[in-house]
């Protein structure tokens, strides 16, 4: 009668921990690294995304030997075009994407943040320094 019981029970629990290993846990971090070319001289652009879950909640881009540490500023997966990441000034927006399709979402521009010189009150003018972002390789 125990060992019955004993070999339900060890069923029951490995296909408890298979279904739990089979779906993505919302928790779980990961990260890839996306190196894009920009531009018509395709200009070298590199982002490391942090993923929770599927959902991307930061990346770091490094252009023209300048690292950039952003967050996503799209609050409760609002943005429904693509991702926008902002911090320190900086802009940095994708076509939409999670985990599953970052190589498929498109680098759409990278911005700074300037005052207006000459302007009354502060007022913040967008530079671009990058566009047209293609894919060039996922790790």
């Amino acid at each position: 009668m125990n060992r019955k019981l004993t070999v339900a029970a060890g069923i029951a629990l490995c296909a408890g921990l298979a279904a739990c290993s089979s779906t993505k846990d919302a928790q779980h971090l990961s990260q890839k690294t996306v190196e894009y070319a920009c531009g018509p001289e395709s200009v070298p652009l590199s982002a490391q995304y942090t993923f929770q879950g599927e959902q991307a909640l930061a990346a770091r881009v490094v252009y023209m030997n300048q690292v950039i540490e952003l967050n996503r500023a799209t609050a409760n997966n609002a943005d429904m075009v693509g991702n926008t990441f902002r911090g320190g000034g900086y802009t940095w927006t994708t076509d939409k994407f999670v985990e599953g399709d970052v190589e498929d979402a498109k680098g759409l521009m990278l911005t700074r943040e300037s005052a207006q010189p000459g302007a009354a009150q502060a007022s913040n003018v967008g530079s671009m320094l990058a566009r047209d972002c293609k894919v060039e390789s996922v790790s």
